[in-house]
């Protein structure tokens, strides 16, 4: 039988300190590594035919994590349209910080909202985008200022279509190692849970979930 298990990254240092980090490049605390050694334990048994993470450093490292403490002997694949949703300009902001500057009510709107778009990055952030490698050969990836909870859906949608759903098809178990909006979307895209329920699930740092997604006929 096809089995899907999510998890989101271990703790990370934005976590930790309450901040936005969206496509920011943060590390795992020692909590976090401690998080996904320990989410091998809760996998005990489980023989995954294929990991799948976004290019973010907290999601990577966890997936590594993960894997060599429950010895599986496979390369976790890392692709952008896994990536955590862009928080534009609430970006390396502190929650409250970001409460006062914007308003409480439009970043819980910008948060749990499904088309709430933050403000966009500004021009340091795009050059800093454009200039990474892992987006450089991607012009409409490395312009990516700001995600709506349905931005993400669009994005991931494909990945899931293209690679997800065959594993799934072929009865392979598959672990997704993302982060919170990216996981609620997918849950979205693969059940057909209404993105407005998916969108307020919590999902707490390391924590596997097994979903029953709905497998597109080919």
């Amino acid at each position: 039988m096809p089995r899907l298990v999510l998890l989101r990254h271990g703790e990370s240092v934005a976590n930790a300190d309450d901040v936005f980090a969206g496509w920011l490049d943060v590390p795992l605390t020692e909590r976090g590594r401690t998080e996904a050694r320990d989410a091998a334990g809760s996998l005990a048994g489980l023989c995954p035919d294929a990991v799948h993470t976004s290019v973010l450093r907290r999601a990577v490292e966890t997936a590594r994590l993960l894997i060599e403490e429950a010895g599986w002997e496979l390369t976790p694949s890392a692709h952008w349209r896994l990536n955590e949703r862009h928080y534009g300009a609430l970006q390396g902001l502190v929650k409250d910080e970001a409460r006062a500057r914007f308003g409480a009510g439009n970043v819980q709107w910008w948060r749990r909202g499904v088309n709430g778009r933050p403000p966009q990055a500004d021009d340091t952030v795009l050059a800093a985008q454009r200039a990474d490698p892992r987006y450089a050969a991607l012009p409409e990836v490395a312009a990516t200022a700001g995600e709506s909870l349905a931005d993400v859906v669009e994005r991931l949608t494909p990945y899931w279509r293209n690679v997800l759903a065959p594993e799934l098809a072929a009865d392979r178990t598959v672990v997704v190692v993302g982060h919170g909006n990216a996981l609620r979307a997918l849950i979205h895209v693969c059940t057909g849970t209404s993105l407005g329920e998916t969108g307020c699930i919590e999902l707490g740092t390391a924590v596997p979930v097994t979903i029953q997604a709905q497998i597109p006929v080919p």
